[in-house]
């Protein structure tokens, strides 16, 4: 008994001294993130560090945390924020996000509030810690724009997930529920769509010029190639659907084809119009155009779903020979 008894207390002391070390060590790793941030030209504040959770994690609180890109102008501030890890996994961190947050864009002011918000990392347990794993979950988002504006939303999702054969390589993926765009808009769209979209899901395959590890500062991985698997979005009986694939081309713009499938696609025709984005004047031209595709792909006009391959190249979107807008640039 005595020599059981020594036993323990000899671990104990040892545990205990182990959640020091590593406490002050995961409050050093933060200190370090911080002055490496601001040493590559981005903001990078906070008021105070704190690490509690013995014995068993290791509960980081920042107060008042300040992070910025002055290049792009967007910056992000909370009055705190929480990163919690099991002292005997510090591989794995879950940051708790609180009800109110602040995001400035360069065109405008965004208040994000939330019911709940909190967001897990997986890392490897190697030198270069890859990113294995992430998700972010929320509940009763709402974001309220400084310039009048809200957008709104019952529950969001959001997951990545490294590829097992290829280190720069994630897939990727995002729902929203319960989805309420701006009162301006849906008052524009009258009874043609609800005022709420009852899903919007994302899932997405994307590569990286680089891994996403501990170097991301360094290495700055930028997207080489997007693989559009399945893009959905439920508005009333509105359904578009979307499947594809794009490359980032010489110029960093979006090359390729994602083909867009629409049920009900004269309503959407109804919504841009009602909205605002298609000329009463073009309506027709538009009806004629999708009739036509309609015809190619399907042999008739009458149908209420139509696929649209939309055609990514030269730094714009093409629908057969029109162009219909700029390609989105991915890096």
């Amino acid at each position: 008994m005595r020599w059981l008894t020594g036993l323990v207390v000899v671990l104990g002391c040892l545990w205990c001294g182990y959640w020091f070390i590593g406490a002050r060590g995961f409050e050093a790793g933060a200190e370090h993130w911080f002055t490496n941030m601001e040493a590559a030209g981005k903001v990078a504040r906070y008021q105070a560090l704190d690490v509690n959770g013995f014995p068993n994690r290791f509960d980081l609180t920042v107060t008042e945390p300040q992070i910025g890109d002055p290049a792009s102008g967007i910056t992000w501030q909370a009055p705190f924020l929480q990163v919690l890890s099991l002292s005997y996994k510090p591989w794995h961190v879950i940051a708790a996000f609180p009800p109110t947050q602040q995001i400035t864009l360069p065109y405008d002011a965004v208040t994000v509030q939330s019911g709940k918000l909190q967001a897990s990392v997986v890392v490897q347990p190697v030198p270069t810690l890859p990113l294995d794993r992430s998700v972010v979950i929320g509940e009763d988002l709402v974001a309220l724009g400084e310039s009048g504006w809200d957008i709104r939303a019952a529950s969001m999702h959001f997951a990545t997930r490294l590829d097992a054969t290829r280190a720069d390589m994630y897939e990727i993926g995002l729902e929203i529920t319960g989805m309420q765009p701006d009162a301006r808009l849906t008052a524009a769209l009258g009874s043609v769509l609800p005022d709420q979209i009852s899903l919007l899901r994302v899932g997405v395959s994307a590569g990286f010029t680089a891994p996403i590890d501990r170097m991301l500062l360094q290495s700055r991985p930028q997207i080489t190639q997007l693989v559009v698997n399945d893009v959905r979005m439920n508005w009333g009986d509105l359904h578009i659907s979307a499947k594809g694939q794009v490359i980032a081309d010489a110029t960093g713009f979006a090359e390729g084809t994602v083909t867009f499938r629409l049920v009900n696609w004269r309503l959407a025709l109804d919504a841009a119009q009602r909205a605002g984005f298609l000329a009463p004047n073009d309506r027709a031209l538009w009806e004629k155009g999708i009739e036509g595709i309609a015809f190619m792909s399907q042999g008739n006009t009458t149908g209420d779903t139509v696929d649209l391959p939309i055609q990514f190249k030269g730094g714009a979107m093409l629908l057969g020979p029109l162009p219909i807008g700029p390609a989105p640039r991915l890096r």
